[in-house]
């Protein structure tokens, strides 16, 4: 996803990402913080709605905004507590599966709601079957319900146009192990069959001499370093 970019997917849908929010959450038992983001997600027919990316599951989840009967607050929940949920007129016997107070890591766009980096929201996940509702309190006096869909690949690509969640590269260790072998190897000849002044390769020697004209003059301390092409990337938080 990319803010501002509209994402276009089976009719009717056409949504258009504004915000995006990044929580961490440190788990005691390990001690290891967990982070996952959600992007606010403006849709047709004027429908503001989350999409939430789980670093650690890598789960893509759709959460639409609803509405309970009941007076429900993520604070006073606990985990494998049985839970009635009515919206819309149907009763789901929900069972809180998760809850938490997440911290704000990061923001970037904008919002609905006044959001700052260190705020802390508590949050709760009910399961009822197959269906999934979030409640998130951001403070004493906003708690939003939202009924919530996982989307596997095809459901991304029917919903955004395109899958949005990055893919999982497995490698296999012996495969990899063979590649990096023949790769070093290569390098190392290729490296060595060149002469040392050869543009591609960097001379580097512990006692440098110079000619006349200022040339270096190569010696057998000589070491043939080869440049390389591309360049490393980066890494991401992960839940």
């Amino acid at each position: 996803m990319s803010l501002g970019k509209h994402l276009i997917g089976a009719p009717p849908w056409r949504s258009l990402p504004q915000g995006v929010v990044v929580y961490g959450e440190k788990d005691p038992s390990d001690g290891v913080t967990y982070y996952w983001e959600e992007w606010e997600v403006l849709g047709y027919e004027n429908l503001d709605f989350w999409v939430e990316y789980d670093h650690d599951t890598k789960a893509v989840t759709l959460y639409r905004p609803a509405e309970s009967e009941e007076a429900l607050d993520p604070t006073r929940m606990r985990k494998g507590q049985t839970v009635t949920v009515t919206v819309a007129g149907t009763k789901h016997r929900a069972v809180v599966s998760e809850v938490g107070v997440g911290t704000i890591a990061s923001l970037d766009g904008s919002f609905t709601y006044d959001l700052t980096v260190g705020q802390r929201v508590a949050y709760a996940e009910l399961r009822a079957n197959r269906t999934v509702f979030s409640l998130e309190k951001f403070d004493d006096r906003i708690i939003d319900l939202y009924h919530g869909t996982v989307l596997d690949s095809e459901g991304q690509k029917a919903h955004f146009g395109k899958r949005v969640a990055p893919r999982d590269v497995k490698v296999n260790p012996v495969v990899a192990f063979v590649l990096i072998l023949a790769a070093g190897i290569g390098l190392f000849s290729a490296c060595g069959d060149r002469d040392v002044d050869d543009d591609d390769c960097t001379p580097r020697t512990v006692e440098q001499q110079y000619d006349a004209s200022g040339d270096l003059v190569p010696t057998e301390n000589d070491t043939c370093y080869r440049r390389s092409v591309y360049g490393g990337g980066g890494g991401g938080l992960g839940k």
